[in-house]
């Protein structure tokens, strides 16, 4: 790497984190509901057909908390870098600064990818901290803590740069896919909820499940962190296979989307106009 990619590398991470910084408060506005979110539905969790019938013992309980937030955190990360990679990429077709991503001596998709990878790192970080400091308040969280996860982790880390890049890349041309960017991360978060044992859901939910980024990420965390399975079991849900392959494929998804987006919007002139 010479001098000045490493500085354009590196003033594109400072420039994520200034836009994370710069959202401090809505962060701290959302932390609460995150909290509130995981202690209210964890008790809910395996009983669908209580809840069917009207009879629901609400209480806090220890295993489906903890599995509430094995499926929370990976799925925070997937909201913090998916919509802030769409706010950022519009914010600056608006600003009319656009075209300083094509103008880098990095790759454009590195451009746009970087600074928002490490800023979704460090407010992930903070409202997994957080949450889990306000849960474990009121449940005690059981989680097995070990360097396998590491595994997962850095799929859905993977799968969530390439989800982010086929937005954007999507962004370029259409500029106003907002409710497409919802759309997909409401269909991410149903399908990688299915990954934990505790819900129910037919065979077919199930296969569909692993065409989604999340969701083997999450199975895999579970099967890690709670069921203290081998990280290295091939198939199945959060099988490494799946696992690997999936993140693979939605990373070189997203490369080609966002050069293929960014190449369609030049070709007709307006990459830069919203």
């Amino acid at each position: 790497m010479n001098t000045a990619t490493a500085i354009a590398l590196r003033n594109e991470i400072g420039k994520g984190l200034r836009f994370a910084w710069s959202e401090r408060l809505q962060i701290l506005i959302e932390l609460p509901m995150f909290a509130v979110f995981v202690i209210l539905l964890g008790p809910l969790l395996g009983h669908g057909a209580n809840l069917a019938s009207g009879r629901v013992d609400w209480s806090l309980n220890s295993q489906t908390t903890s599995a509430m937030v094995v499926w929370f955190v990976p799925f925070t990360f997937f909201y913090m870098q998916v919509v802030k990679m769409f706010w950022r990429l519009l914010g600056e077709i608006q600003a009319g600064t656009i075209e300083q991503v094509f103008l880098s001596p990095l790759p454009p998709w590195l451009v746009a990818g970087a600074g928002r990878v490490a800023a979704a790192v460090l407010e992930t970080l903070f409202v997994a901290a957080a949450s889990y400091g306000i849960v474990s308040a009121f449940v005690t969280i059981h989680l097995h803590w070990t360097a396998a996860a590491l595994v997962p982790t850095a799929a859905i880390m993977i799968a969530a740069v390439g989800l982010s890049l086929i937005i954007a890349g999507a962004t370029l041309v259409y500029k106003r896919i907002q409710i497409v960017n919802d759309l997909v991360l409401l269909m991410v978060m149903i399908f990688s909820a299915s990954a934990l044992p505790l819900i129910h859901v037919p065979g077919w939910w199930s296969d569909a499940g692993h065409a989604f980024p999340a969701t083997d990420g999450v199975g895999s965390l579970y099967n890690t962190m709670l069921a203290h399975r081998s990280v290295t079991a091939a198939w199945g849900t959060g099988g490494l296979v799946p696992l690997l392959a999936i993140s693979a494929a939605y990373l070189l998804a997203g490369l080609g989307a966002f050069i293929l987006g960014g190449h369609a919007a030049r070709g007709r002139g307006t990459l830069g106009r919203y």
